[in-house]
């Protein structure tokens, strides 16, 4: 799990996670920017009957909050190839990052791979604290139930300093702080199933639960955006579970090793 279309802000994966008809903490996913949930595939999650995964800028919204299905979408304005000027993301845009995602989860194809990059000063929010001058990110997603996906990503700087796991999880962070419906967030080093060293926000967002799980994989992140509505999955530990077969078939990509 996104960024939104040219014209609008594209947090990367401020992904936005499903929504559950509260604000979500970014989607997990969603692009940097904005004050909503937890978004970088990351912005407010506005209700709606649908799940939503929005790879940020860069991707998580629950920060960055994932469109379930990301539209691959982009204003007429938006041109991948040219001086960055506007916020946007389009299947194809860059296809050496999509070709870096998983292609599978449990069996299934993606419901959408695309990238985008973020550059405004609104889309990129904390990274250009960083210096960050450009973000790019790919991220593939799925939809894993009625409100419920998750949305595997790969980030990169570009034309500034190296991209660090530690400045993703500050993005979906911050956004996820200023979320109205987050009522529990907690932040953690954890390790991987590789031994790999990673960063990882849990949010209980309304009904949902968020979870942002990043790592340093040379000049990249690597960022695994899971959303379980409460109703689809039951409980917290059936989320963990998605949440770990989520950062199995990262690591097992391009994107995350």
């Amino acid at each position: 799990m996104g960024l939104q279309c040219a014209g609008n802000q594209t947090a990367p994966w401020r992904t936005r996670l499903p929504d559950v008809g509260t604000d979500h903490v970014g989607s997990v996913a969603a692009v940097p920017g904005g004050s909503d949930g937890v978004a970088p595939y990351h912005r407010r999650m506005p209700r709606a009957s649908r799940p939503r995964i929005r790879m940020p800028v860069a991707l998580l919204s629950i920060g960055a909050g994932l469109a379930l299905v990301l539209g691959a979408c982009a204003g007429s304005s938006f041109d991948p190839t040219g001086p960055c000027t506007t916020d946007g993301k389009v299947s194809g845009a860059y296809p050496d990052l999509e070709a870096l995602v998983p292609t599978s989860y449990q069996g299934s194809k993606p419901g959408v791979v695309d990238s985008g990059r973020t550059c405004t000063t609104e889309g990129l929010g904390s990274f250009a604290t960083h210096g960050v001058k450009e973000l790019r990110f790919a991220g593939a997603t799925w939809e894993t139930g009625t409100q419920s996906g998750l949305t595997l990503a790969t980030f990169t700087s570009v034309g500034g300093p190296e991209l660090q796991p530690a400045w993703l999880e500050e993005f979906y962070e911050t956004t996820a702080r200023t979320a109205k419906n987050v009522e529990s967030l907690d932040t953690s080093d954890v390790a991987l199933p590789s031994g790999a060293a990673a960063k990882r926000l849990d949010v209980l967002n309304g009904e949902s639960y968020q979870t942002v799980v990043v790592w340093d994989v040379g000049d990249r992140v690597a960022a695994a955006l899971v959303a379980s509505f409460i109703r689809d999955i039951g409980s917290k530990d059936a989320h963990d579970q998605i949440v770990g077969a989520a950062i199995d078939t990262l690591e097992s990509s391009p994107a995350g090793s």
